[in-house]
Order: C-alpha cells, then structure tokens, then sequence
C-alpha cells in the first residue's frame, strides 16, 4: 500500500513536506511535544473527544461503524489504529488528526450534518479522503507550524504563501485516497459538490455530465481570470478537474489493473496547468513590474557588499511573496549580468504608469540595509541612486524614508 500512496501523492506537496521538514525540523519538535503529552495524559486528546462526541464503534456506530471499519481496512490500518467519533455539528465537515504516538490511535471526527446527507458511497470517499490525510502525515505538519506560530498572521509572507499552496495540495491528494476508497469517479464529484454546497440531493438533481459541465465553466472562468485567495481547501472546480485528471491518467489506469506503478509524466504536466491557479502569481501589470523593480533593485542591494547575510535575503523574499509563492526560483532566473538594466526598465514603467508607488516601493527595499545590523557605504550609495535617479524621489524624501527607517529598524548590537 505505501507504494501505492507514494505514487498517487502530488509530486509537489511532498516537496513541500520536505522544505518544511528541513525549516522547522518537524521531528524534533513534534518529538518534544509528543514527550510532553505522555508526560501530562490528561491532555490526551481523545479523553476529550469520548467526553464530546460520539465514538463509533461497534456498540454504537451501526452501519457508519462498518462503513468506517472496511474502508480504514482497505486503506491498510486496522481496527484499533483509527477512532472514529460523530460530532454534534451541523457544519458539512470532516477532519482527522494524526497520532505520531505509536500506541495512540489517529482520529478522525465525522459532523453530524455530513453524515445526514451523504449517500453510502458518498461516506465512503469522505472517509477515505481523511484517512487519505493520515497516511501522507498532513496533520502533523499543521500541528509543528501552528505551535511555532499561533497566530496564523505571525507567519512570514513566505511561508503563508507556501503553507497556503501545500494544504491546497494535500486536499488534492486526500482526494485521490478517497476516490480509491469509493472506486467511484461520479460518487467522488458527487460528494465534492455536497461538500462545496452542503446541500443533500433534494435539492438539487444533477446528473454527472452536468456536474462535470459545470465545473469545466467554472474553471474555465477560473483559468482566464485567475485570482489568489488564502485558504486552506482549493476551489471545488479545482479539486474536481483535478481529480477527473488523475481518474484518465495512465497511472489510474495501471491501479485498475494492478499494474507496476511508474512516473506519469503526462500527468504531472497536466495537474502543473491546473495547479497553477492556487498558487499566487502576479495577475497584471502593476504586479509583474513591481515583482520585477523589487528583485532587480533587492539583489543589487544585497550585492553592494560582499557579505551577504540570510536576515538580507530572506527580507528579500519575504517582500516578493506578495507577488509570487516562490520567489527564490523567480530571483534565480533574473539575468544577474544586467540587473541594472533590468532594474532601469521596471523603475521607467513605475515612474509612467505607476508613480503612485514610488516611495512605498522605496520604503518597503530601505529594511535590506539594516536587516544585517550594520550600514555601509556602498548600501547607501545604490539605495539613493536608485530612489532619486530611477524612481525620481527627491534627495530631501529619500534623506526622510532612511531616517525613519533607521529609527524605526536599525539596531546595532541588537
């Protein structure tokens, strides 16, 4: 089975895991959590769920429970390694969190108004689907980042914007475990479209071709007028192209026939384009001349001295994540040998179209300075002609954003 998840995961959500892994050493830290709960029992998550909600076992869970029992089975855990419980919430919701703690069990909580409106196969993709987030461990990451960071705002730009793109990619993935649980690709564009609406067929009698056209509309909508919106789930219309992708791929064809399972490269290429529209990116003009002023003027910056220091840099690309997800790919395809023409450029189209962002520009590349703690020379000496010749600021408002910025950030010996 491992292999076989291996090969269905989203190429690019792993990646992910791994940069996180490597940036906030996920496992010593959940090591040490992990210590102190057993440490603290009392603590121990599923005494509060029994107090709660409602386990389903066999007592109790009726055909949930066996429901429950034969798709965990089929994924490769046993009875004992998942609970499961029904939550008095009307919400159309699931969720499961996983237990790094051997002899503990994962959860996963089912709301009592999914269950109300879900067909039996339909509960069988939704639980697949979170037993989906289990096997690819994504609760857990969750878990390390919001301890390090509580409050969801606190995190840089940089990781909000990777942390954003990677839980859109786990819910595809989780998608892809659900559609094996079921083995339904209509049931699985069924129930995505009762988890979008939170509407049971009675309100609504779609057959799957119109379910499919439909979402094809959005999308197609989507594609040609992208926008990028912070959240944990990728818009339904995604979720489903991409899963009606994966159900044609050569790689779901080779599960149905139990076939060695290999790289599709078709595949991937497809679910790039559709993947696409849930990462940020700049979406007009101001933005791409702005991404482009910005890296230019950041690395000219950061080259006036030697020494370049990781507080400079990560600066850097904590402020093009407004633009871009990923900006260290975007700084390494710029032309290193003509940054000053590129910067040139990007500065004339500012100072034509956009001259209302010339100083915040400005003040947003001033912080490189300091960031090191020090102030050289040559970083004051690109900073002003870059603000008074390119960006046309006069000597006496670029003397006012360094000295509010020195007594704002500067802090030697800090």
């Amino acid at each position: 089975m491992k292999r076989l998840f291996t090969a269905i995961q989203v190429k690019e959500e792993n990646a992910l895991l791994k940069f996180f892994e490597e940036s906030f050493n996920l496992t010593i830290i959940n090591n040490l959590i992990d210590f102190k709960e057993r440490e603290s029992p009392d603590n121990y998550l599923p005494f509060f769920m029994r107090g709660y909600s409602l386990p389903i076992n066999r007592t109790f869970g009726g055909k949930v429970h066996q429901i429950c029992c034969r798709i965990s089975n089929d994924l490769g855990f046993s009875e004992k390694e998942i609970e499961f419980y029904v939550s008095n919430d009307s919400e159309f919701n699931s969720s499961s969190i996983f237990s790094s703690i051997p002899d503990k069990p994962h959860i996963v909580v089912i709301n009592r108004g999914l269950i109300e409106r879900v067909s039996t196969p339909e509960l069988e993709f939704i639980i697949g689907h979170e037993i989906g987030h289990l096997i690819y461990h994504h609760s857990y990451v969750t878990r390390i980042i919001q301890y390090v960071y509580p409050t969801y705002e606190n995190l840089p730009p940089i990781l909000q914007k990777l942390y954003d793109v990677w839980s859109k990619l786990c819910e595809i993935s989780a998608d892809r475990v659900g559609l094996i649980a079921c083995g339904n690709l209509e049931v699985a564009v069924r129930g995505l479209f009762k988890l979008s609406s939170g509407l049971d067929d009675k309100y609504f009698n779609l057959s799957f071709d119109n379910m499919v056209k439909i979402a094809d509309q959005t999308y197609s909508e989507m594609h040609d007028h992208p926008s990028y919106v912070s959240a944990s789930h990728p818009a339904n219309p995604i979720r489903i192209k991409a899963l009606l992708e994966f159900s044609k791929s050569r790689l779901w064809k080779h599960i149905g026939e139990k076939k060695s399972l290999v790289a599709d490269k078709a595949l991937e290429s497809r679910m790039n384009e559709i993947l696409y529209l849930i990462k940020k990116v700049p979406f007009d003009d101001q933005e791409e001349t702005e991404l482009l002023f910005m890296a230019s003027a950041g690395l000219m910056l950061l080259s006036a001295h030697e020494d370049v220091k990781d507080e400079e840099y990560n600066y850097l690309i904590n402020v093009l994540a407004q633009y871009i997800h990923w900006p260290p790919a975007y700084l390494e395809e710029l032309n290193k040998n003509n940054l000053q023409a590129v910067m040139k450029r990007a500065a004339k189209k500012i100072r034509a179209n956009f001259p209302q962002r010339a100083r915040d520009l400005a003040r947003q590349l001033f912080p490189i300075i300091v960031r090191d703690r020090k102030i050289t020379n040559s970083e004051v000496e690109v900073f002003t002609k870059i603000s008074t010749e390119e960006l046309k600021i006069p000597f006496s408002e670029v003397a006012d954003i360094f000295l509010g910025g020195i007594r704002e950030l500067y802090q030697p010996f800090g």
